[in-house]
This record gives C-alpha cells, sequence and structure tokens, in this order.
C-alpha cells in the first residue's frame, strides 16, 4: 500500500513515500550526506538505488569481499547494494533525492539467481550499472509511489519482478574487463571516446569526430563500442548529455533556451520532450523539483521538523 510520510525512518534518511507488495517495498526519499564523510554499510535486503537528482561532484564505494583488491570506483546514478555485503563509501556530501528497490533476499535471489555470481569483479560494476530499460521502469517507479493511480500494487509488483529480471541479464553480460574483448575497442580508443563525450556532451554526439579519434570508420566504431562496453553509443551519448541537463537545471539559473543550445538541441520543445522520455519529467518540473535552493530548503525543513519531534 502506498504511503507519503516525511517522517525519517533510519536517520539521517527521509523517506517522502513508500509503497509495500509482497517481497518488495519501493521508496522515494532523500539524504543529507556529511561533506567528506566515509562510511561502512551492510544491508539485510538487495537494495537498487537510483538517484533522482544529480549525482555529488566526487563519490566512490568499494565492496569488502574476499579477494577484493580494496580499490575505489566510481559511484553512478544506479547501484545495487546485495544483501549481507558491506559498502565502504566516501563522498563529496550534499543532498540527494533517490527512488530505491528494496527486495526481500528469498524474493530477489529467487527472481535472479544472482547470489552466487557477487565477485569482485561483478561487484564493481554493480557502483555504476547503466541500462536504459531499468531507468525507464525506476522512473515509472517513482512516479507510481509518489502519485498512486489505479491497480498502483498490480503495476508496482509487475515492474519490480521486470526490474529484477532485467538487473539479472544485465549483471550476467558483464565482462569483468570488457575492454580487452578480442576484436572490441582498445583501451586508448576506449578513453578518448569517453574523455570527449564527457567533456562535449550533445544531443545527438559527432560521430565522425569520434570514429577519426580512434582512426575508425563510424560504423565499425558504433559497432566496437557496443561490442566493448554492452551499451550503444547512443546511449552512452545520451546519458552524458541528460547528466549535463540536469546539473544546468539544478545548479544554474540559465534559462531553458539557453540551456538548450548547450546541449546541442535545436529549439526548446525538442530538448523538452527528449529530457522528459530520459528522466520522465519536463525540464521545468525536474528544475522545480531539484534546484538547488528548493531542493536544500526541502532538506532544512524535514531536518527542523526531525528535531521537533
Amino acid at each position: 500500500m502506498a504511503t507519503e510520510d516525511p517522517t525519517p525512518i533510519d536517520d539521517p534518511w527521509i523517506i517522502e513515500a513508500e509503497l509495500h507488495v509482497p517481497g518488495m517495498t519501493v521508496q522515494v526519499g532523500s539524504y543529507d550526506w556529511a561533506q567528506s564523510e566515509e562510511t561502512t554499510q551492510s544491508v539485510s535486503e538487495y537494495i537498487l538505488s537510483m538517484l533522482m537528482s544529480p549525482r555529488h561532484r566526487f563519490s566512490q564505494g568499494v565492496y569488502d569481499t574476499e579477494g577484493s583488491d580494496g580499490a575505489y570506483v566510481d559511484i553512478g546514478d544506479m547501484l545495487l547494494v546485495p544483501a549481507g555485503i558491506p559498502l565502504r563509501s566516501r563522498t563529496s556530501g550534499g543532498p540527494i533525492r533517490f527512488v530505491r528497490c528494496r527486495y526481500e533476499p528469498t524474493r530477489f535471489e529467487a527472481l535472479t539467481g544472482l547470489q552466487d555470481l557477487m565477485t569482485p569483479d561483478t561487484l564493481k560494476h554493480c557502483l555504476d550499472i547503466r541500462d536504459a530499460r531499468l531507468h525507464e521502469a525506476m522512473m515509472r517507479l517513482a512516479h507510481e509511489v509518489l502519485a498512486p493511480g489505479f491497480g498502483v500494487e498490480a503495476l508496482a509488483e509487475g515492474l519490480g519482478i521486470a526490474i529484477a529480471i532485467d538487473l539479472a541479464r544485465h549483471i550476467r553480460a558483464i565482462d569483468p574487463e570488457p575492454e580487452m574483448i578480442a576484436g572490441g575497442l582498445a583501451p586508448w580508443q576506449l578513453r578518448r571516446i569517453v574523455g570527449y563525450i564527457d567533456t562535449h556532451p550533445g544531443a545527438t554526439g559527432n560521430v565522425t569526430e569520434l570514429a577519426a579519434l580512434c582512426g575508425i570508420s563510424c560504423r565499425h566504431l558504433r559497432r566496437l563500442f557496443k561490442q566493448t562496453t554492452k551499451q550503444t553509443l547512443h546511449e552512452y551519448i545520451r546519458d552524458a548529455w541528460v547528466a549535463k541537463a540536469k546539473s544546468l537545471l539544478c545548479d544554474t539559473e540559465l534559462p531553458l533556451k539557453e540551456i538548450t543550445s548547450q546541449i546541442g538541441f535545436t529549439d526548446p520543445s525538442s530538448f523538452s520532450m527528449a529530457f522528459r522520455r530520459a528522466t520522465g519529467a519536463a525540464p521545468r518540473t525536474f528544475r522545480q523539483q531539484f534546484a538547488k535552493g528548493g531542493f536544500v530548503a526541502r532538506m532544512d525543513a524535514s531536518h527542523g521538523k526531525r528535531g521537533e519531534r
């Protein structure tokens, strides 16, 4: 059953709304992470979390398991925290907003069979899960929890099952060292592509220039990028411009027309449609919900309420 209550369940987590279905709880909430704080957590459930706000400037983690090299890796917008495996994390700090699925272990393991596949290499990839289907399903769950409609419990349970299965497929497709796949991109080519896209986010991306940087044709670039990363070049470029758009919407007061131009769209309407498809919210709505001033103010208000209790 869906409920809305800003009361914190685990200080300093603030749960805005949650929905309970068999074997799973979906939550939308926020968390104000202390600057430069390093924490270790171990949970009793399998928790898939996705950011609904821009990520911290710096955020890294490492799972403490036998055979782990102890090296921190970057945490992305979506991560899986498996039951019973300690996660050490560190961040530059600040407020974030999230949607997460908390699966009971027996339910999750029956759906995915992943309990025996949580090797150190696999766990590194669980800290930055990039999958368009998972992103879309998690955003839909978030909207259902915040604004429940007819049949919300049945829909949420179905989405939760689909998410678990798609996650299992995603993890099973992971290669521990994707850049070393025979016939794939060489490490130096992948670094050039990632570096260029991350510093030149655009709606379409300059595939011709990327191909020239790697000394291959556009056709081979697309094929080898997918073979190497398990993600299409289009999906990676989309993730890059969406991340840039979120940052501009939340951290600046630039007008929508200027943001549209910086992201590489020709007009605000096409940008709005593409952004809504990618995130589930229109740019103006996203800015209203997550702009730095409003978000921090809501966090402060929640902390004030908490202190009064």
